[in-house]
């Protein structure tokens, strides 16, 4: 009997586990998940890869995805970030619904300066005389190119933006920097004076009229002369002022005007007259007038010669109540003849003007002209 409840039993416990089947495994949720960075800085064409870790370590599903905020700066595969352009943006790794973030901060490449070079690498000057000195930065494309100046002895040479000033009697170094690389140039400043041997003017006398100006030119000799400053004076400002050269007459009379160089001297005479120009005629645009009443007309005085010293014009009518005129425009006021006439300087023209019935005669009489 033994044998044969035991094979009843196994045969039941696999018919048991027959119609049972096999039990599913449990499925384990992800709970969290880290990155190897947080915070990350490249510079444009970089890349760096970042390693995701999900928690629990054996959660069911552990697939990574990956996003960038802004794949323009900076783009994201597998965890392997690649930097584009200057910028920022956030990669985002992400795994069974929770995530974790990196900051990424894209800089422009940084190219070093490989070098420097100078236009001169050794300069003569002469107290108080400049050299421009250009610098050139390789390579072209280096990120920082600026360029510091520095003197060994600025007392002898000064240098500002690459300017060199010779100051004093000397020898001095200049030295262009940029990058941590640099250049110089060895400045030499002699000790040369070139004196002033003599000053000339392009006029020696000279005749104006009152409110009259001319330009004087000195030429200093020899053209290289180390000073070759010019001082104006005139020995009676009340007749005659010079300032730079330009000469103006003041009132009548005569003065000296003298230009003075490095102890040398150059004189002019100016003698200022007393010049009045008589007007010696003028003219109308217009000798005769027709107009009704009301109409008015512009007569334009032409004063002979131009340079005339008053030209100054007075008008009048010979019968107000018929023209009227002011500063040459004539109105005219009723029908009648008038005559207008143009003065200056003791000459006159005249305008013969007549104010006509209008064509309808309203208002107006036989009696009205005379």
């Amino acid at each position: 009997m033994k044998p044969l409840f035991s094979s009843i039993i196994a045969a039941l416990a696999v018919l048991s586990m027959v119609a049972c089947g096999p039990k599913d495994d449990p499925v384990i949720a992800v709970t969290g998940i880290t990155l190897s960075q947080t915070s990350i800085s490249l510079e444009v064409g970089g890349k760096v890869s970042l390693t995701a870790t999900v928690s629990p370590s054996d959660a069911t599903d552990k697939t990574v995805t990956w996003t960038s905020s802004n794949s323009g700066v900076a783009s994201v595969s597998g965890g392997v970030v690649t930097a584009a352009a200057e910028g920022t943006t956030t990669i985002t790794a992400s795994a069974g619904g929770k995530s974790a973030k990196c900051e990424v901060s894209v800089k422009r490449k940084v190219v070093d300066v490989t070098g420097v070079s100078l236009n001169k690498t050794d300069l003569t000057l002469n107290p108080g005389e400049t050299f421009l000195l250009e610098a050139t930065v390789s390579p072209s494309d280096a990120t920082d190119k600026t360029v510091t100046w520095t003197s060994s002895n600025s007392g002898v040479a000064s240098v500002s933006g690459g300017v060199v000033t010779a100051t004093a009697e000397g020898t001095a170094t200049v030295t262009a920097t940029a990058g941590g690389k640099s250049a110089k140039c060895e400045v030499n400043v002699q000790h040369m004076v070139v004196d002033v041997t003599g000053i000339s003017l392009n006029k020696t006398d000279l005749t104006l009229n009152p409110g009259g100006t001319f330009q004087l030119e000195a030429t200093v000799s020899p053209s290289d002369a180390t000073d070759k400053t010019v001082t104006w004076t005139s020995s009676d400002p009340s007749v005659v002022s010079v300032e730079n050269g330009l000469v103006k007459a003041v009132s009548a009379g005569t003065a000296t005007v003298t230009a003075t160089a490095g102890g040398k001297s150059a004189k002019c005479e100016v003698n200022v007259q007393h010049m009045v120009v008589d007007v010696t005629g003028i003219s109308l645009n217009k000798t005769d007038l027709t107009l009704n009443p009301g109409g008015t007309f512009q007569l334009e005085a032409t004063v002979s010669p131009s340079d005339a010293t008053d030209k100054t014009v007075t008008w009048t009518s010979s019968d107000p109540s018929v023209v009227s005129v002011e500063n040459g425009l004539v109105k005219a006021v009723s029908p009648g003849y008038a005559t207008v006439t143009a003065t200056a300087g003791g000459k006159s023209a005249r305008c013969e003007v007549t104010v006509q019935i209008p064509s309808s005669n309203e208002g107006y009489g036989y009696e009205d002209l005379k």
